[in-house]
Parts: C-alpha cells; structure tokens; sequence
C-alpha cells in the first residue's frame, strides 16, 4: 500500500568518474518525506558490450596520454571500491546508492522482459534516466504511472545524442543547457519539462564543467520532482526544426576542440 510518497526508480550507466557527483547532490537533498527510490539500475558504460570497444572509444576521444591518465583513474576508483568502506569514499554510483539506502544492481538489458517486469511489481510513479546508456522501449516506457523521464545535459532539441556538454563548448555556447524531458522510443526527443542553462564562466576543462554539470543536473531533477509532487509540471513540445544530433566525438573533433583552446582532462 502507498504511503503517499512519490515511487520512482532510476536507471543510469557504470561510471566512476561523473556519475557520483550526480547521486552524491541528489541523496543528500532528496525529501525523503515526499520522495522514496526503489532503486538505482546501472547500465554498461556507453551500452558497449566489452572493455576492448569501450577502450577504443574513448581511446579515439582521449588519445594515447590522456587516455593513460583516465585509466589511472579508472585503476584508482577500483583500488578504493575493492578496499574502502563507504563510510570513506562514495566513489561510485552503487556506494552512493548503498549509504543512503538504496538498493542497486547491474541491468545488462532494460528492455529484457524479465527486468520488465520486476519494474512493474515495484509500482513505480516516475521512471528517471540519468544518462542510461540504452533506448527505453514502450514496454519499459509503460511501466510508470506518471511518465518516463530523462536529464540531458544540453539544450533540446537543438543538442541530442552523445557527450552534448563537448559539443556546446566545441560550439563556442556560453551557458551549457540542462533538459529534463519525457521520454519515447526516440533518442532525446519528447516533451520539456524544464530547462535550465549554466554559465560556462571561463571553465576550459571538459572534466570539470561535466563535474559541475552532474551537480547542477541532481538540483534541476529534484526541481521537476518537486513539480511532480505538487501537479505543476509544465509540458512544452519540442521545435523539431531546430533540431540537432551529434555523435559521440572521434579524434579528429577531440583535436579540434583543443586546437579552440579546451583541454578534456
């Protein structure tokens, strides 16, 4: 039985180095009152099926040296997983998820009919994408009472698809956008519930205004949800003929971007 408090559940991917900056502002600012989450499911980094693809893909963003510095990370925040107790490091995603109570798990497919309908038992209000690495389908996207809904950190629809906070600063874009819309089978496309743009204030390291970006995100998404609760959420179509879609930067882009005075680590 309910006990009046919105029902939601969140989908994202495996990512030690941003992600947690998300979850880490969202917990700790969560209305626990108003709002109970029956979980947080983590999705493959960037829905690729193996380390060795993952590996090229960022390889051929990074290149070789900061490549080397991201896998030094990446070696680092599982050296603290494997070793620290959550009391000292919420690193990741799951540890966040684990100090405030909220069960989490791996999701190799959303769409499997199984993971369907589990979602389904749980009774959900609002299902939330933040930065899931595969399409929702219609069964899925059925599965909540109230809608289905996505962050994006860019301005819709003018910037869909992948990695948007690089393609607005490789677009010279002042503010970075943040769009929290409902959800379809198609990627980034929807209705806007809320947009909101941050002043890019001279940042010129990629990883630092996605970090920023991420804790920006956890406050515009407790927003909606506020709206949600109190029925004040305002729908707007988006203009498709001001639509645009990028793909995730190969390094031809990633050489660019540096040559326009912007470092990525």
């Amino acid at each position: 039985m309910s006990d009046g408090r919105l029902r939601i559940h969140i989908v994202t991917e495996e990512d030690p180095f941003y992600l947690p900056e998300f979850f880490r502002e969202f917990f700790a600012n969560l209305a626990t009152d108003e709002f109970v989450v029956t979980g947080v499911d983590v999705t493959p980094p960037l829905n690729q099926k193996t380390p060795l693809a993952l590996a090229k893909k960022l390889h051929g963003l990074y290149g070789s040296f900061d490549f080397l510095r991201l896998c030094l990370r990446y070696g680092v925040a599982k050296v603290k997983d494997v070793t620290l107790p959550t009391t000292a490091w919420l690193g990741t995603t799951a540890r966040v998820a684990a100090r405030f109570g909220v069960p989490s798990s791996v999701v190799p497919n959303v769409n499997a009919p199984e993971y369907v309908g589990r979602l389904r038992e749980l009774g959900i209000d609002l299902l939330i994408s933040v930065a899931a690495s595969q399409i929702f389908r219609k069964d899925l996207l059925s599965v909540p009472r109230l809608d289905a809904i996505n962050i994006h950190t860019g301005t819709l629809p003018q910037y869909r698809g992948m990695l948007p906070v690089f393609w607005q600063m490789y677009d010279g874009q002042a503010e970075i956008g943040i769009t929290i819309h409902t959800m379809t089978t198609e990627i980034d496309l929807g209705e806007i519930l809320l947009q909101r743009r941050v002043p890019l204030a001279g940042r010129s390291s990629l990883d630092a205004v996605i970090r920023e970006m991420k804790r920006q995100g956890a406050r515009t998404m407790l927003e909606i949800l506020q709206r949600y609760r109190t029925g004040t959420v305002d729908r707007t179509p988006m203009d498709r003929s001001r639509e645009g879609y990028r793909s995730f930067p190969d390094r031809t882009t990633s050489l660019a971007f540096r040559r326009k005075g912007y470092r990525l680590l």
